[in-house]
């Protein structure tokens, strides 16, 4: 039997150099290792004005930097995510429970007859929104949305249509009413009755449901950064995030398939909710930034932060 060849000598560390023998670079060498030697010279020194000394020049540098970037107000979060998304939604008349764990309390499958109406009035609706949108930009302002709060209200009365569907619940505010940890505590009892229930499998009943939902979301960013919002117009401001807050709070639910229809993304929407996400929490800052608005920084930080934790690295 060949056995593989052997493995080469190699030469030991400095065995081949003469260290005793080094020559020491001269002084022209070294003259010739400057690339730029009259770079420290051509380079004036900063004037400081008269009356200002070194420390208070420095003291005042530190005030600019605290105004600038150590404002707390700027980090603590400004947005109510649990008041109304508009102001004639009554959140009283929501029932406040999340959704059931029980199996057997699943919503009625719609028959073939009203899925293909459903799909059929949600793409109605989507190109309905698509057409103002498009109106909007100077072909006609008169058919086209004014400000962004009016596409955003559509956008939410679709949504809510879809959710309805999928979970029972008239409203997507009422995914807001409850804290992450509330949320999370829930997740974690239904993954846990899971494991210990010998149940069944319960097929779901997606028939199109989440392509729109994932469809949403990545015209959301796109419509948003065509309109101008002043820093004044808070109620816009908190619209849009909540809007983005309700979404991210739907695809945590997608992910882990806790809704009343047992819908759970399959890992090809999981990846393309990821660059949905990861795009929408780049461009947001950026159009913030180019509106002028500033003050948010909790907010944008949490824009599909719940949902991506749940997401694969």
């Amino acid at each position: 039997m060949q056995s593989e060849p052997e493995t080469p000598l190699h030469a030991q560390p400095d065995e081949h150099l003469n260290l005793n023998d080094l020559k020491e670079l001269d002084q022209q060498d070294i003259a010739d290792l400057d690339l730029n030697p009259g770079l420290e010279d051509s380079i004036p020194a900063t004037p400081i004005p008269s009356g200002i000394n070194i420390a208070s020049k420095r003291s005042l540098d530190d005030t600019t930097n605290e105004i600038q970037f150590d404002n707390f107000e700027d980090f603590a979060p400004q947005v109510n995510i649990r008041s109304p998304f508009s102001s004639n939604t009554n959140l009283s008349s929501l029932a406040h429970t999340l959704p059931d764990l029980d199996r057997s309390t699943r919503l009625r499958q719609l028959s073939m007859s009203q899925q293909s109406k459903f799909i059929s009035y949600v793409d109605q609706q989507l190109l309905a929104i698509q057409r103002k949108f498009v109106q909007s930009r100077g072909l006609n302002d008169k058919l086209g949305y004014v400000t962004l709060s009016e596409l955003l209200k559509d956008v939410k009365a679709l949504l809510d249509f879809i959710w309805y569907s999928i979970d029972g619940l008239v409203s997507t505010e009422h995914l807001l009413q409850f804290s992450k940890e509330e949320l999370n505590s829930k997740i974690s009892s239904w993954e846990q009755e899971v494991l210990q229930k010998d149940q069944q499998t319960v097929k779901s009943s997606d028939f199109g449901q989440t392509y729109y939902i994932m469809r949403i979301a990545d015209d959301l960013m796109d419509y948003v950064e065509k309109f101008e919002i002043a820093p004044s117009d808070r109620e816009t401001i908190s619209k849009l995030f909540k809007l983005f807050f309700i979404l991210d709070r739907i695809f945590k639910l997608l992910i882990v398939g806790l809704n009343a229809n047992n819908i759970k993304l399959n890992q090809t929407d999981v990846i393309r909710f990821i660059g949905i996400a990861e795009r929408s929490r780049m461009k947001l800052p950026l159009f913030f930034e180019h509106c002028n608005i500033h003050g948010y920084h909790f907010e944008l930080s949490k824009i599909y932060e719940e949902s991506l934790d749940l997401c694969p690295c």
